[in-house]
């Protein structure tokens, strides 16, 4: 399934390689290929959800704080871009901010254009910062302020990767990820309930 919010790029290259065909096959062989990738960059596969509180993203975890409840991924031109809700609740906010494109792994990050969705859920407020990055210029929300969530349901797509942080109220969960982790969005599990586990 392609991701919405990369469903037109996927078919305008596509179209492409279909007008280029008849008149010369390098370059319909040159856009059938970067189709075939524009295909693989907004891949939007099925996810079941794993246990506990789960990634709200595909990638790398960069920074892991246990003091601000932060758990920060980076995501690779490889990652599924498309974002996905960690916890049950209800979305708060839907809040995008302009700025930078600095590299996703670069310290400038934190002044890169964003968009934060904050939301309600039993642990209180969860905010899922979504960052562009020297590459990914667009974040695409799928959800909007008084919107229901399950957990590992669709938030938005990231365009070409980039970085999710997500930050938990502090002292409200342990978190269980660990710099360095490889995640599924909806599936790995990155904190548990101090007390139990939210259903």
């Amino acid at each position: 399934m392609i991701a919405k919010g990369g469903r037109g790029f996927v078919a305008l290259s596509a179209a492409a390689a279909a007008l280029a065909f008849p008149f010369t096959l390098i370059a319909a062989t040159g856009f059938a290929g970067f189709t075939g990738f524009l295909m693989f960059v907004f891949r939007d596969p099925k996810r079941h959800p794993g246990d506990g509180i789960v990634a709200p993203a595909d990638g790398k975890v960069r920074e892991v704080d246990q003091d601000k409840g932060l758990v920060s991924i980076y995501l690779a031109l490889r990652n599924v871009h498309v974002t996905r809700a960690p916890i049950e609740g209800t979305i708060d906010k839907v809040e995008r901010s302009l700025g930078r494109h600095s590299p996703a792994f670069s310290k400038k990050t934190t002044k890169n254009e964003r968009v934060e969705i904050s939301m309600k859920t039993a642990v209180g407020n969860v905010s899922i910062i979504h960052m562009t990055g020297a590459i990914a210029r667009r974040i695409v929300p799928y959800v909007e302020s008084g919107e229901s969530m399950v957990k590992a349901e669709r938030l938005g797509l990231i365009r070409f990767g980039s970085r999710v942080d997500v930050y938990f109220p502090p002292g409200t969960v342990r978190l269980v990820a660990v710099k360095g982790q490889r995640l599924h969005a909806g599936v790995t599990p990155i904190a548990e309930v101090c007390g139990g586990d939210p259903q």
